[in-house]
């Protein structure tokens, strides 16, 4: 089936009006939604961006080079990369740490928030869209209907959140999941940062068993963020990641990335 075209964008003084901007996080979701665009079942959209943290899993960026890639091109699109020179911070704000990092400073375990998403993805692809004169568009976010208390507004005018997976191809991750694999692509591993505080032990398991150096820049990391504050920790047990991964019992994976391209904010 041919694309459904998109009928809502406008020139005019130079600059694109009303124009569907995919924000793509490259987990079970938003691979999802782009085979339902290649299926025809959601209108093409005008953009496709990913922004670049500067530490997203090597997984990612293979199947989005191997199998997204060269799929959206046939239908004229490409998944733009916003790189990370576009974010104004990188991993502290000031004095404060922008990763969701555990502490035992006060003695039990205690977790902090999530700050990076905001500055690493969000206001990455605004800058992108308004770089090439994009004032008016609906961005798609990956979450599914199971995931539906995420769902919240943008805040702006010109900039709104649109779930597809929920309000016009309603879908769950399970359906997501079964999708992809009806459309004939192996379902992608979890995206996100490699050393992000908010993956669960058993996915701390899957990047160290990878052996493709995405848990050795972490711990790289962890290391660094620790020579300037010794409390923090990136790992749920609150000790040092080389201790941490082997030593966990395997848990139910509450966190599945970055499908939104948003994480969890």
């Amino acid at each position: 089936m041919a694309c459904v075209p998109h009928s809502r964008v406008t020139l005019a003084v130079g600059r694109l009006l009303m124009t569907i901007t995919m924000s793509y996080g490259g987990g079970k979701q938003t691979v999802a939604i782009v085979t339902l665009i290649l299926e025809g079942k959601l209108p093409k959209p005008d953009f496709m961006v990913i922004a670049d943290t500067g530490r997203e899993v090597q997984t990612t960026w293979d199947y989005l080079e191997n199998i997204v890639q060269p799929a959206v091109k046939q239908i004229g699109l490409k998944v733009e990369v916003a790189g990370h020179e576009l974010a104004k911070v990188d991993l502290y704000r000031n004095a404060d740490l922008l990763l969701p990092t555990f502490t035992r400073q006060n003695g039990s375990v205690g977790k902090m928030p999530t700050l990076c998403s905001n500055e690493w993805k969000q206001r990455v692809i605004r800058r992108w869209l308004r770089e090439r004169g994009v004032n008016d568009t609906d961005v798609w976010l990956g979450i599914s209907v199971d995931e539906a208390e995420r769902m919240k507004d943008s805040g702006l005018n010109w900039y709104r959140h649109v779930y597809p997976l929920i309000e016009i191809a309603p879908m769950n991750r399970s359906a997501c999941v079964n999708q992809t694999m009806r459309y004939g692509w192996e379902v992608p591993h979890k995206s996100r940062c490699f050393m992000c505080p908010n993956q669960s032990p058993l996915a701390w398991k899957e990047l160290k068993r990878r052996n493709d150096g995405d848990f050795e820049k972490a711990i790289a990391l962890e290391n660094e963020v620790r020579q300037r504050d010794q409390h923090v920790y990136f790992h749920p047990l609150a000790i040092p990641l080389e201790k941490a991964v082997g030593q966990s019992e395997l848990q139910k994976d509450m966190f599945d990335g970055c499908d939104s391209g948003y994480c969890f904010t």
